[in-house]
């Protein structure tokens, strides 16, 4: 028996939701155009928007097979890395996948995350 908690699957359950939530928006926009078929959608995916990319393209890739209009859908993943703008001295740097403790050029520990928290539908191609 494994422990409590524990998940053995590809995709997390947080991922599984998102990717019924993409479904369901990627569902009305091809019913708001009339289209015949979703040929793909394009993600923003931000480093600390708490989504796994790889878990994430498991789950839609299974749950888009149960709408025929989804089901050659592919998913782009465009990931977004932190990026923060420094308060002290103005400066915009990238935090090489890490949560930033102060800033490389003045050592101010004043940050503001101006990149990497996004999730959203960048776009979508329809075949109409």
């Amino acid at each position: 028996m494994k422990p409590c908690g524990q998940w053995t699957g590809k995709a997390a359950v947080h991922e599984v939701s998102v990717a019924l939530g993409i479904v369901d928006e990627l569902m009305r926009i091809a019913r708001r155009n009339n289209a015949r078929k979703v040929l793909s959608v394009r993600l923003k995916i931000g480093q600390l928007s708490g989504i796994v990319s790889g878990s994430l393209r498991f789950a839609f890739d299974a749950v888009k097979l149960e709408h025929p209009m989804l089901s050659s859908a592919r998913l782009l993943i465009r990931e977004i890395p932190l990026r923060y703008r420094c308060a002290g001295c103005a400066r915009d740097f990238d935090a090489g996948g890490r949560i930033a403790g102060s800033c490389p050029a003045c050592g101010s520990r004043d940050l503001n995350l101006i990149t990497g928290e996004e999730q959203h539908i960048e776009d979508v191609e329809l075949e109409i």
